[in-house]
């Protein structure tokens, strides 16, 4: 899978977002926020195409959480960018 290439994380404040700098008009409904470590995340896979398994051994990495927790976590992640076109297969 790779993430939308269309679509790009900003920071405002203490607050990460995706937005979609192409589009002419603000819509609040397309801009998904994300936390701390989505946005993390996000930015290790920009321009990459990667498994969830792959997404999941970044996470191990990074974080203090066990194998298992962290391919849970990636999978769930990457399912809710499929599903809302974040990311594409």
């Amino acid at each position: 899978m790779r993430l939308n290439s269309n679509l790009i994380l900003r920071q405002v404040g203490g607050e990460y977002m995706i937005v979609n700098p192409f589009s002419e008009t603000m819509d609040m409904a397309q801009v998904y926020s994300l936390n701390e470590t989505a946005a993390w995340l996000w930015k290790q896979l920009e321009n990459k195409e990667f498994t969830v398994d792959e997404a999941g051994a970044l996470l191990c990495n990074e974080y203090e959480v066990n194998k298992d927790t962290a391919r849970n976590d990636a999978n769930e992640l990457c399912r809710q960018w499929l599903e809302t076109g974040l990311a594409i297969e």
